[in-house]
């Protein structure tokens, strides 16, 4: 019920929820990468070369993996029609340039002898057994507690250890800008006529919506490519937020 209320909404703005399977040589394909151009959202295909994408018409479907070469799908009329797709891959292959040998006669004794002698300087120390049994002499510097490593600018030919309170900021700030990002990106994907005409959400009320939706970890999912998780949750709050405003 959830997948038919779903594309019923989409089917005005020529959204579908497509699947798929990646082949070559008549054999499954996992784990190839594939992005929608237009809203920048992806998945991966699992392990029997299967994926589902929500698209639109025009889209641009790019298949990528680092074993077979790149292919782009333009979505037409059909695929919105049908909601299936069978994708074939070709197989990389990466040719190395020749290499000529000269001065061998393909005689290998002879071959053997005419190799050059090594020029690189041997070591001038050496180990003995007994070595190992000695005494190693006290620290000159004594039992001292090591210095604090935090985060400095790097000084040139130097090594910077990263900072765990540093990494943790960044992170942060990275979720942050994602957070703020959201709105806009699902808006962009969805359409503002779905939430407007849909939804029922006023165009100045949907910031204030999508942060009431937060609690059902929404932009987690959004950010997963979980529309259809997504979907639900917007259906199902917009009617709670609905009959609070009313």
């Amino acid at each position: 019920m959830l997948v038919f209320f779903a594309m019923k909404g989409f089917s005005q703005e020529k959204y579908a929820l497509i699947s798929g399977k990646i082949i070559s040589s008549n054999n499954a394909v996992v784990n190839v990468h594939i992005v929608n151009q237009n809203t920048k959202l992806g998945t991966v295909s699992n392990d029997n070369g299967e994926f589902e994408m929500l698209v639109s018409l025009h889209d641009i479907l790019l298949f990528s993996s680092i074993e077979y070469e790149r292919k782009e799908i333009k979505i037409t009329e059909n695929y919105l029609k049908y909601k299936k797709m069978v994708v074939e891959l070709v197989p990389s292959v990466n040719e190395l340039a020749e290499v000529f040998i000269e001065g061998l006669t393909g005689n290998l004794n002879y071959d053997i002898k005419k190799v050059p002698l090594d020029t690189l300087p041997k070591h001038s120390f050496f180990l003995k057994p007994g070595d190992l049994k000695k005494a190693l002499p006290p620290d000159l510097h004594g039992q001292k507690k090591a210095p604090y490593v935090g985060f400095f600018p790097p000084i040139p030919g130097s090594i910077s250890l990263p900072d765990p309170g540093y990494e943790a900021e960044q992170r942060l700030k990275r979720e942050i800008y994602r957070n703020k990002q959201f709105p806009t990106k699902i808006i962009k994907q969805f359409g503002l006529a779905y939430f407007t005409d849909k939804l029922l959400i006023p165009e100045e009320k949907i910031d204030h919506f999508l942060a009431y939706c937060e609690d059902r970890n929404i932009i987690a999912a959004f950010y997963k490519n979980n529309l259809l998780e997504v979907i639900q949750i917007l259906r199902e709050e917009s009617e709670t937020y609905n009959a609070i405003k009313n």
